[in-house]
């Protein structure tokens, strides 16, 4: 499960790149006290840990599904498909020429959060900052979703929850950049950005098909069986210890 954190890490780094086109917008907006640097970083920590727990939270959500899938003991596959779906996300300009398209309807997100952020932005509640946060956690984003889809092959809601926690983490260097620098990034620097965050993508999606099939290598693709009592998944340890005859 480790591997599968460290993942999560990976891609919450590899986010960032794609936050530098996308959020910087945002992050102009965040209604920062610059009076000095100290309340410029206590600023930023509680927006993007407000945000960190609206991941943690929706990837505990999600996590009942991993539950469920455990329990009929079809996670390997899932983990397969989702690596392959992640990989298809990050191709998804070439292979459908450049076509957009929406496999659920966000408009309803976009004008929940749209309403909220701006009468936080009036509100002088010292929780501001947080609340603006965890606001942003909702918008849209394919990287989250990507995050969300990983989070499934945990298997419980609480390993989901630590899956999109450490994806947060992953998040937190750029988006403190960002807010410093937002208004310093061109866009020739996006563009660049935009063609290796495909490769960046199709990485993870990689490592998430290495470890659903099941290759007993350590942290990366660790042997699993299914208990034929409880149907449950269980981890072998790539390198058993041996017991001391009696």
């Amino acid at each position: 499960m480790f591997s599968l954190f460290i993942s999560a890490f990976i891609l919450g780094m590899i986010a960032n790149l794609h936050c530098v086109g996308m959020c910087g917008p945002i992050a102009l907006a965040i209604p920062l006290n610059r009076s000095s640097k100290i309340e410029i970083i206590v600023g930023i920590l509680q927006y993007n840990f407000g945000r960190i727990l609206t991941y943690s939270t929706l990837g505990f959500i999600i996590g009942f599904i991993g539950l469920g899938i455990n329990l009929i003991g079809i996670l390997q596959w899932i983990s397969i498909i989702s690596g392959v779906g992640i990989i298809l996300y990050a191709w998804r300009k070439y292979l459908f020429q450049g076509k957009s398209f929406q496999v659920f309807n966000t408009n309803f997100l976009h004008r929940f959060t749209s309403k909220n952020m701006g009468k936080i932005l009036k509100n002088r509640s010292p929780l501001k900052l947080f609340l603006f946060g965890m606001l942003n956690g909702l918008l849209p984003c394919g990287m989250v979703y990507t995050a969300l889809i990983t989070s499934v092959i945990a298997g419980t809601p609480i390993l989901s929850a630590f899956t999109l926690f450490f994806f947060g983490l992953g998040t937190l260097p750029g988006m403190i950049l960002i807010t410093f620098y937002a208004n310093k990034i061109t866009t020739r620097f996006r563009g660049k950005i935009n063609k290796v965050l495909p490769y960046l993508v199709t990485l993870i999606g990689a490592l998430i098909i290495i470890r659903g099939l099941n290759l007993n290598i350590p942290y990366l693709s660790p042997k699993a069986t299914i208990d034929n009592k409880t149907m449950e998944m269980k981890i072998i340890p790539c390198h058993p210890t041996k017991q001391k005859n009696q």
